[in-house]
């Protein structure tokens, strides 16, 4: 899409008011990722305490998610922020620990719809 959809926008403010979001599955650059919307500080928060809980090289990568969880949400978004994720590329998914949450732009959304 070369503007992102203010449907999809609409759902995401939504969701960063409410803390919950619907499933979605958004195709960017040919890649299918279905998931569930989530509030950008939550999906932050999240991988920081992953980050913490792998090893300690691992660790130190944690405060660059927990600045992004304080920060104030944009307006209008730029991200998509999804968990529970399945990234599919060609035929195959990708393991889960990698799809589990992800950040895609709004600008590579070239399809989506809800589940």
């Amino acid at each position: 899409m070369n503007a992102p959809d203010e449907l999809l926008i609409d759902l995401i403010n939504r969701t960063e008011i409410e803390g919950s979001g619907p499933r979605v599955t958004v195709v960017a650059h040919g890649t299918v990722i279905t998931g569930r919307i989530t509030p950008q500080q939550e999906w932050a928060a999240r991988i920081a305490e992953r980050l913490r809980d792998l090893d300690p090289e691992a660790e130190r990568f944690a405060e660059d998610f927990e600045r992004e969880a304080a920060e104030p949400r944009a307006y209008p978004p730029v991200f998509l922020h999804l968990r529970d994720c399945l990234v599919l590329s060609g035929a195959r998914a990708l393991p889960e620990p990698f799809g589990e949450v992800f950040r895609v732009s709004l600008q590579a959304v070239s399809a989506w719809g809800v589940r």
